[in-house]
This record gives structure tokens, sequence and C-alpha cells, in this order.
């Protein structure tokens, strides 16, 4: 079963970007130094954000920001986005924009820490998956916007009322941010079920069975 998953294009692909990766890292390195490693990478497996965000980690995090538990519990906050974004993409590594739009979408969705900015990060690549779906705007598109953006501002109203008004609500604000991951998760799964996958390189059987065993 491994070798359907290579082919000449795929090896191709991979020897080009992993080069560049490196070459880039090792020139970073070379002028920054550690500070390059631990800003870039390590710093983000062990940051631990306290501050109210649309994701469900924040709370638990709040609470035991200076108990041994919160860096341990941030660690496995991981665990979950890791399994969900590396299903993603034995899925549907086939179809590389359609992988690369649902496994960002997965990441910020499961991510410890998500501010709206992170949504830019997959919604520019909506346009090149969207043409593939048989989704229209009537009515199903419209309801999942509506999930988007509802869920979203019941948890503004509760953030607002804690910046502005002074109210304890980070208990709603919790449970605010698990309606968002909940909406985002039928979201994505509404999404992959209309998706007519579109390989960028040669289909394999692998793939294939793969992404229908998912959908």
């Amino acid at each position: 079963r491994i070798t359907n998953l290579v082919n000449v294009h795929r090896i191709q692909f991979f020897v080009i970007s992993a080069g560049v990766f490196v070459a880039l890292n090792t020139a970073m390195y070379g002028i920054y130094g550690w500070d390059f490693v631990d800003e870039t990478y390590l710093y983000h497996i062990s940051r631990k954000d306290h501050r109210h965000n649309y994701s469900m980690w924040f709370l638990p995090i709040y609470l035991q920001f200076y108990s041994p538990a919160s860096a341990a519990m941030s660690l496995a906050s991981f665990l979950p986005q890791a399994l969900v974004v590396g299903a993603l993409g034995l899925a549907f590594g086939g179809d590389l924009y359609f992988a690369a739009f649902t496994q960002t979408f997965a990441f910020v969705a499961y991510n410890k820490v998500c501010t709206a900015q992170y949504f830019m990060w997959y919604i520019c690549l909506l346009p090149v998956v969207w043409p593939h779906s048989s989704l229209r705007l009537m009515p199903w598109g419209l309801v999942l916007v509506a999930a988007w953006f509802g869920s979203q501002g019941l948890y503004l109203q509760q953030a607002y009322r804690l910046e502005f008004l002074g109210e304890n609500t980070f208990t709603l604000l919790w449970a605010a941010g698990a309606v968002i991951f909940a909406a985002n998760n039928w979201i994505l799964y509404r999404i992959i079920g209309s998706q007519q996958i579109s390989p960028l390189f040669a289909p394999t059987a692998t793939a294939s069975s793969t992404a229908k065993k998912l959908q």
C-alpha cells in the first residue's frame, strides 16, 4: 500500500519543498541562532495564552496558569489537533488545494489560541476549492455562513460584557467558545461531504479509498 503513495510527481514535490524549507531555516538559524528556533517553533509548543479568545482552551489554561498542570494542558492541546490535521492530510492529500484548506481550517478550529486574523489563513483558499463543491449559496451556503458568524457573535456578546461592562462572563465565554468549536466542526463536515475531489497529480487507489471512507 505504501508504494501507491509514492510517484515521481510526489517525490519531486517533496524534494523541492523540503529543500526550500531546510535552506530557509538554515539561513535564519545562521543569522539569528537559537533565538530563531525558540521563537519560531518551541515557543508555540510551550506557549500559555490565558487571555480570552475563541478557543475553548483559554479558560482551563487561565484557571491553572501558575500550576504545573498548565504546561501539561498546553502540550495536550496539540494531540487532537495533530490527529485531525494528520487524518485530513492522509485523506485528501491527492487534492493538494482541498487538503490545504481542510487542514488549515481544522488547525485553526482546534488550536489552543484562536483569534479573528487566523480565519484568513483558510478563507484565502476558498476561491480554489469552492468551484469543486456542490454547495450553493441557497440554502446551505447561507446556513453555513450564518452558523459561522452567529457563533462568533455569541462569543463577542459575552466578551463585550467582560471587557466593557466589567461583568464576570468567563464561564459563558467558554461555553460560547464550545459553540464556535462545534459550529466549525459541522461546517467542515458539510464542506467535506459536498466536495468533488480533484487530484492535482495522478490519483492513487489508496488516496481515493481513504477520501471516500472519511466522506
